[in-house]
């Protein structure tokens, strides 16, 4: 996949990774305001541009078997990768559309929820086409193949 930059239009080769306690430990806190360690029994994945493995995006994520879904438990930019002043476009977008795949991989037809600050619920709806469940928001089959087309494979 490609990343590419706000300002200068040049495209990089990235790549979401899993991330081990290791590299969670030595995570830039001044890039991150969440405390990563914390989420250490869950599974953290980064996305990073290859040449250099800066890392531009972290999300963890819980399987939840019994209902045939994978939870986003937290999704954080890099702190040059928020508002309209970012440095790369669609981070947040890879990372997504990437525990959609990762659920089509699961065998949980690609259900993704997450549970997110209220002020940002609007923002995931028309952005990435979530629906709100009580004080989940959630996609599936469809909306999830829309998102790994349109940051996975369009971006390449």
């Amino acid at each position: 996949m490609v990343i590419e930059n706000s300002k200068t239009g040049e495209k990089l080769k990235a790549s979401v990774l899993q991330c081990t306690s290791e590299e969670v430990e030595q995570l830039d806190e001044s890039r991150f305001e969440f405390d990563w360690v914390s989420e250490s029994s869950f599974t953290i994945f980064r996305l990073e541009i290859l040449s250099t493995n800066e890392i531009l995006g972290l999300m963890s994520i819980d399987l939840i078997p019994v209902e045939l879904r994978l939870e986003i438990r937290l999704l954080e930019l890099s702190k040059e990768n928020v508002g309209r002043q970012r440095r790369f476009e669609n981070v947040a977008g890879i990372l997504i559309a990437s525990a959609c795949k990762m659920s089509f991989k699961m065998g949980f037809f690609g259900f993704v929820s997450l549970i997110p600050k209220t002020r940002l619920i609007e923002h995931y709806e028309t952005r990435y086409g979530f629906e709100q469940y009580g004080r989940h928001l959630a996609v599936d089959m469809e909306r999830s193949e829309l998102l790994i087309k349109k940051y996975l494979e369009d971006a390449k």
